[in-house]
């Protein structure tokens, strides 16, 4: 849908929430409550949630508008409900992209109000936080679905033609904003982190290899610099080709140095602040990968 459809009004309040994101520079940490303050101030809704979604171990974690307490046990349940058993038991709910492509999709799009009300995913997750309607947009990445989701309670109305156009209309400019936070936020990482992220299998000690090795340096220059024998160093090496799926030295350096950072962690997992997985935790900033200080965690 072209933007140039919506009344004057609403025009008027789309454009202005753009102006506000596109001018405010936003990293990984920042955008988050960005996106919260431009669909609170363009949909009518009781919560909205920002989360990310990782193809290769079906793990997630979530922002929520109004983060819950860290401790909240029934949101830690609930969120166990929908790892365990409830997520793939329809694509709106697993935020499947050939589902969605560039469409914003509702829940009743699928499902009638009684349809839903019978559902296990809406008694276990949903109904015990008193949500109903729900509405989202997700965009895929490097090996993870980026997903935001504007969510109303029981007994309000479902979400209108007009406002699921106005967030699929929101939703090229989120993922331009997620890829200039990521490229952002990807320039502020030391080399070290870079890695954490890039190969997060990887021990600290097989990162200092690592990254001597991307600087050209013989097995014999590295063994010095760490203060260790060769051998050792030709066991990390060998070790580092296995887990970075390579054969050689070259293709290890364009591995660090061309490859996406997020496929295997994406970004939320280790940013600080209020980051919700399948059991509940809020996520606390992981020593590995860390940010240098322009990077200023915020919490949803």
């Amino acid at each position: 849908m072209s933007v140039s459809a919506f009344p004057p009004g609403l025009q008027a309040a789309f454009d202005h929430a753009l102006v506000r994101l596109y001018s405010a520079d936003l990293d990984l940490h920042a955008l988050p409550p960005a996106i919260f303050a431009c669909l609170e101030s363009l949909i009518a809704c009781e919560q909205v949630s920002y989360g990310e979604f990782h193809g290769g171990s079906n793990d997630f974690r979530v922002c929520f508008l109004h983060n819950p307490p860290q401790q909240d046990p029934q949101r830690a349940q609930s969120l166990r409900a929908l790892h365990a058993r409830h997520a793939a038991s329809h694509p709106f709910w697993r935020n499947d992209p050939a589902l969605f492509g560039e469409r914003a999709l509702r829940e009743s799009d699928f499902f009638t109000d009684e349809e839903f009300m019978a559902l296990p995913i809406a008694r276990e997750v949903f109904l015990p936080f008193q949500a109903h309607r729900a509405m989202a947009v997700v965009v895929a990445l490097h090996g993870y679905v980026l997903s935001v989701s504007c969510h109303r309670l029981l007994g309000r109305p479902a979400f209108s033609d007009a406002e699921r156009d106005l967030l699929q209309a929101l939703r090229g400019h989120v993922e331009r904003l997620y890829r200039q936070a990521l490229e952002r936020t990807a320039a502020s990482l030391a080399p070290d982190a870079r890695l954490a992220y890039l190969c997060p299998g990887l021990t600290r000690r097989q990162r200092d290899v690592a990254l001597l090795l991307a600087q050209s340096n013989s097995n014999e220059a590295v063994a010095q610099a760490l203060h260790v024998s060769v051998d050792t160093v030709k066991t990390h090496v060998r070790t580092l080709f296995e887990k970075l799926g390579v054969e050689n030295r070259l293709a290890a350096t364009l591995a660090i140095s061309q490859r996406p950072l997020f496929a295997q962690l994406p970004p939320l997992w280790t940013l600080p602040g209020s980051h919700w997985g399948p059991q509940g935790e809020q996520v606390r900033e992981a020593p590995a990968p860390s940010v240098r200080a322009n990077a200023s965690p915020r919490a949803a």
